[in-house]
């Protein structure tokens, strides 16, 4: 009985230290996309794929090769790739997401980085192939926040197709883009004040702000539309509807859409140029905000 007791704790020790192993080499390649250093990401989450025992573990790495490749694709259109080149850094990281769901349809990662990847690809084709595509990411984005209710982006994307898919041919929705953004955003907010996210996103105020600009509601039109949204967010169970209603937990400021829109864009250039040493991701979004502005005017 000692000598099995023995090699149960040899045992135990042993797995411990390969866990902490793994969470070492996932806590690298984290810096390594933190750092923007993509090729490096994608580099070692390949050469650690043999670590990985469990069906979670291979997920927790095949999610984080499609966010690489989604990556690199960026990078790549930005050097001038186009063409199938571009589609094909796509194509892979929706493979290596579906990996992912496979290994471990509990980890709702794998359905937002599908889904990611399936947006880029359908932007690199054009306007009839982004449309056609626009329900599965819808339906992959769904999925996820059915797995996860708290995962911000995936409701900060959901507002941007219900916003920019037609209603009239397909589900778009401006209101709903709205509700589905003040989700994102509060959940955002709350996240990086409790230290789950290192740190603001601003393209997130920039999305809101320009479901705002389109839906274009008066500071009236809001004040009465807020009664009938309580009375459908309140009458819903499905937590997915629930959310297209989300607005009316909000508390909404005396203003119009788009005086509300150009607060937040505003706020949102502000903090971006007051950062020392911006990153590429926040010079970019900087960027965005800047034209989304300029566009107004």
């Amino acid at each position: 009985m000692k000598r099995l007791g023995t090699i149960l704790a040899l045992l135990l020790i042993v797995v411990a230290l390969a866990m902490a192993d793994f969470q070492e080499t996932l806590d690298k390649v984290d810096q390594l996309h933190e750092e923007e250093a993509y090729a490096q990401t994608k580099n070692l989450i390949e050469s650690s794929l043999s670590e990985a025992k469990s069906g979670a573990e291979k997920a927790e790495l095949h999610w984080r090769l499609a966010r690489a490749w989604l990556n690199l694709g960026d990078e790549a259109e930005d050097s001038g790739t186009g063409g199938e080149a571009l589609l094909a850094f796509f194509e892979s990281g929706e493979a290596e997401a579906q990996k992912a769901i496979q290994a471990d349809a509990n980890n709702h990662l794998g359905y937002y980085w599908k889904s990611a990847n399936i947006g880029r690809w359908g932007q690199v084709k054009g306007i009839l192939n982004s449309l056609f595509k626009a329900k599965p990411m819808r339906d992959l984005l769904q999925q996820a926040v059915a797995v996860e209710p708290e995962h911000a982006d995936s409701y900060y994307v959901l507002g941007q197709l219900f916003e920019q898919v037609p209603g009239s041919v397909s589900f778009g929705d401006k209101d709903f883009a709205v509700s589905l953004g003040r989700k994102s955003l509060d959940l955002h907010e709350r996240q990086v004040k409790a230290g789950i996210e290192d740190e603001i996103n601003y393209d997130f105020y920039t999305e809101m702000a320009k479901h705002l600009w389109e839906r274009n509601y008066t500071a009236a039109r809001r004040g009465r539309e807020q009664g009938r949204k309580k009375k459908k967010y309140q009458s819903i169970s499905d937590p997915m509807e629930k959310n297209f209603y989300y607005e009316a937990a909000v508390t909404l400021k005396n203003m119009s859409d788009r005086e509300e829109a150009l607060e937040l864009i505003n706020w949102a250039i502000g903090e971006l140029k007051g950062l020392s040493g911006r990153t590429d991701s926040q010079d970019d979004d900087l960027k965005e905000a800047e034209e989304v502005l300029e566009s107004w005017q």
